[in-house]
């Protein structure tokens, strides 16, 4: 067996130019499909990553989809506030473990800006690093002081004791800079891989202080929130709440379960996510049908190597599982190489990633999923190689027994 393969891998280099540059065709093929399926793996989990500690978002009457993406994904934005009772009643409910205030719409740099209460910090986290860990310093004490996520930190290049202006509005640029109240960055937290290390958190005291005498709108008044994180025990209990609130009139409450709404939202990118898998897998097959060709098209010049090695005493399984093997051969490194050039070059592009999405890739090793595409890419070459591997050992074994040879 080990002798068939050094067979098939000299017989792959004899024709070195033919097979790198279908190498090259299968590597960049197999390359695509790996690519497109980690990324749609890991930008998922870490989406999910976002929203794990948090049982119920609370806002004003919008979509829940809306609500899940102002507060958490920081696109678009919550005109309406909500009062600050909605919470100091739903805090004494009791199946509610946390209430967690936001208050949203001023920023730094195009960096949102998130006014809460020191119990943020103790009660959200992620499933897998647990409760938020800081890398330096410590929570806000104060309205005059500010925690930076750890991307946010980097992008402003703001370390402790560094001040801070904020600006009103989520654009990156503003035209009403709250210059008269700086804040002072008392703490930067270690990097979670979500959308929370791009974030600035201020207390709630301190937005109320810059914006007073403003004029700049309802939601950041010192009785008004953007909206309500929840943690409830048991998580359970999220549903029968979230249908009370969604009832309520006054005033008129959305309440959105974080990790069904997110699903929701993929489902909707599902469809997308098909198209590029379909594309993908569509490139593979055409590069395979391309090694089918290739290999089809030389049998015409390898009918004295294979007569050679029929009158070395190679029968026809023999020479089947050559053939055979030289496709399976060609196909694992192109595999081997795909996976390696995504890997490579997701780990080069992270930062960049990290920066657009504010979601981190959480591992990049490989995974179940891709195993299972490179098992099913190494069964389309061995169909693909079947053919040409069957009829050059019939054709030796026919010219083995033709008079003529």
């Amino acid at each position: 067996m080990s002798a068939l393969l050094r067979l098939a891998g000299a017989s792959l280099l004899a024709r070195r130019r033919t097979t790198g540059l279908m190498l090259l065709a299968l590597t960049l093929s197999c390359a695509l499909l790996f690519g497109v399926e980690k990324l749609r793996s890991e930008l998922r989990t870490s989406a999910y990553a976002a929203v794990g500690a948090v049982d119920l978002i609370v806002g004003a009457r919008t979509a829940p989809e809306q609500l899940l993406l102002a507060t958490v994904f920081h696109y678009g934005a919550l005109s309406t506030p909500v009062p600050r009772a909605v919470e100091t009643e739903l805090a004494a409910h009791p199946a509610v473990r946390f209430a967690i205030p936001l208050s949203l719409g001023d920023s730094v740099a195009g960096l949102p800006v998130v006014g809460t209460i020191p119990a943020y910090f103790a009660h959200l986290g992620t499933p897998s690093k647990g409760p938020l860990a800081f890398q330096a310093g410590g929570p806000f004490a104060s309205e005059e002081e500010a925690v930076l996520g750890a991307e946010a930190a980097r992008r402003l290049g703001k370390g402790l004791g560094d001040a801070l202006t904020l600006s009103h509005g989520l654009g990156a640029q503003s035209f009403l800079e709250h210059g008269d109240h700086p804040l002072r960055v008392v703490g930067i937290l270690a990097p979670t891989g979500t959308p929370l290390d791009q974030r600035i958190l201020v207390s709630l005291e301190a937005l109320h202080a810059a914006h007073e005498g403003l004029g700049v709108g309802g939601e950041e008044g010192e009785d008004n929130i953007s909206a309500l994180l929840l943690g409830l025990s048991p998580r359970a209990a999220a549903l029968g709440l979230a249908a009370q609130l969604n009832r309520s009139q006054d005033p008129p409450l959305t309440a959105a379960l974080p990790a069904l709404t997110l699903a929701g939202l993929l489902r909707w990118l599902g469809a997308g996510e098909a198209v590029l898998q379909v594309l993908s897998a569509f490139v593979v097959a055409v590069a395979l049908a391309g090694m089918l060709a290739m290999m089809l098209a030389s049998l015409e010049q390898r009918r004295r190597e294979m007569a050679v090695l029929r009158a070395l005493g190679a029968g026809f399984p023999t020479l089947l599982f050559l053939l055979l093997a030289e496709a399976l051969i060609l196909t694992g490194a192109a595999l081997a190489l795909g996976l390696g050039l995504v890997h490579g070059g997701l780990a080069l592009a992270a930062p960049a990633l990290q920066s657009a999405t504010g979601l981190t890739l959480q591992g990049l090793g490989p995974t179940a999923g891709e195993g299972l595409l490179a098992l099913g890419a190494l069964a389309l070459a061995a169909l693909a190689g079947l053919l040409p591997a069957w009829l050059a050992a019939r054709r030796a074994l026919m010219d083995g027994l033709s008079p003529q040879s």
